[in-house]
């Protein structure tokens, strides 16, 4: 018995392995250059050229867009996210980057426009008419 509770004594009294200052140093390195990136900064790292290296935004950027691009065509996106970002980066006068890039990835300026109205055309003559006689009733009871 009291080899058995050596053994649990031991067990319960385990410490994690120490944690060198080395991986504590990447970790931390890790973590601030990560928060970096993603406030817009190139992270470079070594003096010496055969030492250099760098992620850039454009790096971040593709890896961000191989991700949304590989979880669309795992059909991940419920809720066509991708195409609510297009809509959305014209809306309130974004004349700026955001405007920029919807302008690019959609072909054109009135690219959002025309594929409103190729949306809405099959069922324009339909709304009308509902229109209309929702109008008509409203004239007749007096509202």
């Amino acid at each position: 018995m009291s080899a058995l509770r050596e053994a649990q004594f031991e067990y319960d009294n385990r410490q994690p392995p120490p944690v060198s200052e080395e991986s504590h140093a990447e970790a931390e390195w890790l973590e601030t250059n990560a928060e970096r990136l993603i406030l817009g900064y190139r992270i470079e790292w070594g003096y010496r050229k055969d030492d250099r290296g760098e992620v850039t935004q454009a790096d971040y950027w593709r890896a961000l867009q191989d991700l949304a691009n590989q979880r669309q065509k795992d059909g991940e996106d419920q809720i066509d996210a991708f195409g609510e970002l297009l809509a959305l980066a014209g809306n309130f006068g974004s004349g700026g980057r955001m405007f920029d890039l919807q302008v690019y990835l959609l072909g054109s300026k009135t690219a959002r426009k025309e594929v409103a109205l190729e949306l809405l055309r099959p069922h324009a003559a339909k709304a009308v008419a509902l229109q209309v006689e929702q109008d008509e009733l409203e004239r007749e009871i007096g509202w």
